[in-house]
């Protein structure tokens, strides 16, 4: 009962592969790319005209559900992320359609955030959006 075939650490990590996957978090880590983020608070038409900007300039967005305005229709906190160099064209393209985010102060996104959403905007080569379920959606029996 106690003897041990030869090739039973076959699956066991050998310090190759600890060293292997230690470079490849390095090699993760060096790829992040500098962000800023800007904050705005918009309703359903407004969520949707981000959206569809989305598909054809270059940003991201992790979008909150705000609970309902005065008249009863749904609102929405989006955090709009961008690379530096492209500050001028995200901002021109949400004013296109009505989304003022001059009026919210752009800050540089931290490269050691603690938010895997953030973590995976920085890492993705590509537009993302990230859609985080209000906490009352996710009480038992809703």
């Amino acid at each position: 009962a106690g003897a041990m075939a030869a090739d039973d650490d076959f699956f066991l990590p050998s310090i190759e592969d600890d060293m292997d996957w230690l470079e490849t978090l390095r090699e993760l880590k060096s790829r992040r790319r500098p962000m800023r983020r800007r904050h705005v608070e918009v309703g359903s038409s407004g969520l949707r005209r981000v959206q569809a900007k989305q598909e054809k300039v270059d940003f991201s967005v992790i979008c909150k559900h705000a609970g309902r305005s005065g008249d009863g229709g749904a609102r929405f906190l989006l955090d709009i992320y961008y690379e530096p160099h492209l500050e001028l064209k995200v901002l021109a393209s949400l004013e296109s359609v009505g989304i003022n985010l001059r009026a919210s102060d752009a800050e540089a996104v931290d490269l050691k955030s603690p938010s895997h959403e953030e973590q995976d905007i920085m890492l993705i080569p590509k537009p993302i959006f990230v859609e985080i379920p209000d906490a009352a959606s996710m009480l038992p029996g809703r």
